[in-house]
């Protein structure tokens, strides 16, 4: 087998921005807010009469367990029905039978969670989204160098052009990186390093978890609490979400569900990587329930203004202020939320426009390789498995 790369993964969303690219389409107006979604369904085996969509999420998780994912975590809600999944193992040392509320990393589902923390700011005043970042936060004039004005706009739907820190020399090896714990100002300053691939705020969309890492600061000068602690102010407690929550140091939390990865065919548990500590592109750690109650409650109005969601929908652009966006033939309008790779974990949560249909999955992947670039295939797959489940309720 081939030595590791230099730098360890890249827990890029823009992997699946790129392979999806067909599936990402600019929007052709606001949409209209959503009406309450259905309530809470009832796990229960697939009777006879089982809505369409079942078939295509029983087959998915069955693949995937046969691939050599430890666990499979699902849950759907639909106007035809809702269905949901648990099936794996916590881990592949005590084998404990995984559950539907247990906890995974959900990787740059984090970014999501952020812009609502950084949008909330807006609607106070506290800050605009056209204005440059550096009007507030002056000192990433040296941090950074940027080539040119970067709003906070650009930053939330990563069209500033920075380059991502994962493109400098993190660490030498996968294992090196998982006990590495950068702070914002660190991430920022490995990604400062390197060139900007614009000069500045632009039209252009590219991934960059750096545009986060500069806005996690930018919450934290001006509520004067770290990022962790904002989140759990603005969207856990009013939401009462208890099993989500920004991954701190602590021993493994109840009901977690682990992760693996090779290197150099030796098993890696991935569950408490020091680098996700903080980390305001992959630090939070969910469940899937808790990412379909996040998602909806977004989608109600529950955490923000209506101006401020059509804001973050972003008519006429394929990727919003901190959500993705996938056309739905349905309604002729669209699928929010927002996919999640992670060391080990891959995760997705979707939701339509009206409300109607949305969906939740986290799978522990099978053990492999992590490779660096856009090539992922799992996520992928997962993107066609749910668009195909979500247009199968229309």
């Amino acid at each position: 087998m081939q030595a590791a790369p230099r730098r360890i993964i890249s827990f890029r969303f823009a992997a699946l921005a790129m392979a999806m690219a067909g599936l990402l389409v600019s929007s052709i107006g606001a949409c209209t807010s959503a009406p309450d979604p259905p309530g809470p369904q009832t796990p229960t085996a697939r009777p006879s009469t089982a809505p369409a969509f079942v078939a295509v999420l029983e087959k998915y998780s069955k693949d995937m367990l046969a691939a050599g994912a430890p666990a499979v975590l699902i849950q759907m809600k639909s106007r035809v029905g809702g269905w949901s999944t648990a099936v794996g193992v916590r881990s592949l040392a005590n084998k404990e039978p995984v559950q539907l509320a247990d906890r995974v990393h959900v990787g740059a589902i984090t970014t999501s969670m952020v812009a609502v923390s950084v949008l909330k700011l807006v609607e106070e005043g506290k800050v605009r989204l056209d204005e440059p970042i550096t009007k507030y936060l002056p000192e990433l004039e040296n941090l950074i160098h940027p080539p040119g004005p970067v709003s906070v706009r650009s930053l939330l739907g990563h069209r500033s052009g920075m380059p991502s820190y994962w493109e400098g020399d993190i660490a030498p090896s996968l294992r090196e990186g998982l006990t590495r714990r950068l702070s914002h100002k660190e991430r920022l300053a490995v990604a400062g390093a390197a060139p900007w691939k614009t000069s500045g705020s632009t039209s252009t969309f590219i991934y960059s978890e750096s545009d986060y890492s500069a806005l996690a600061l930018l919450v934290e000068k001006l509520r004067g609490r770290n990022l962790g602690d904002v989140l759990q102010t603005d969207i856990m407690e009013p939401l009462g979400l208890q099993d989500t929550f920004m991954m701190g140091e602590q021993t493994a939390p109840k009901r977690m569900v682990h992760g693996y990865i090779l290197e150099r065919d030796e098993r890696i548990d991935t569950t408490l990587p020091a680098f996700h500590i903080g980390s305001a592109d992959t630090g939070m750690i969910s469940t899937v329930p808790d990412l379909n109650t996040f998602f909806s409650a977004l989608a109600q109005g529950k955490l923000l203004k209506t101006g401020t969601i059509t804001e973050m929908q972003t008519p006429n652009r394929d990727y919003g202020l901190g959500l993705m966006k996938a056309y739905d033939p349905c309604s002729n309008n669209y699928f929010y939320g927002h996919s999640g790779v992670s060391l080990g974990y891959g995760t997705l949560a979707l939701i339509s426009a009206d409300g109607s249909r949305q969906l939740a999955i986290a799978v522990s992947r099978p053990p492999s390789p992590e490779l660096v670039g856009y090539d992922d295939g799992p996520a992928s797959q997962m993107m066609q498995v749910a668009l195909e489940a979500l247009h199968m309720a229309c």
